[in-house]
């Protein structure tokens, strides 16, 4: 969805989602998906990525974002996964991995409700002070 202003007082009355396969980021780098992925939630996006990050890449996605805070224009992130149970081949043990992550601009996403398997989120766009589109 992209996002739209309402003509009159150019207030946000939508937001931009990018939703991203992992086949659409197998190709890319450590960097070039943090990159990507800064680039587009300072824009005031929320990226949906289907599978998560490593662990390494999400540490560099913090160090990066806590770099680039400017408390007037962006501040910061936050990042949150939706996992799913693994059953063994005979069904006997199970491990989480990672169905989605939603990452987006800290001043955005509120009210975040989270379950092990279930997010479900209130995105403030009116007066977040965001630089959305």
């Amino acid at each position: 969805m992209d996002t739209e202003t309402n003509g009159q007082n150019g207030e946000i009355t939508g937001l931009k989602m990018d939703f991203l396969s992992s086949s659409a980021l197998e190709s890319s780098t450590s960097m070039e998906k943090v990159s990507m992925i800064v680039d587009r939630v300072k824009k005031g996006d929320l990226v949906v990525i289907e599978g998560g990050l490593t662990p390494e890449e999400e540490a560099e996605l913090i160090e990066t974002t806590m770099r680039e805070i400017d408390v007037e224009n962006f501040m910061g992130i936050d990042i949150y996964t939706v996992e799913k149970d693994k059953t063994s081949f005979f069904g006997l043990s199970r491990k989480k991995t990672v169905g989605m992550t939603i990452i987006g601009p800290a001043n955005v996403m509120k009210e975040v409700k989270k379950k092990s398997n279930f997010i479900s989120m209130i995105a403030n766009m009116g007066d977040s002070d965001a630089s959305l589109h």
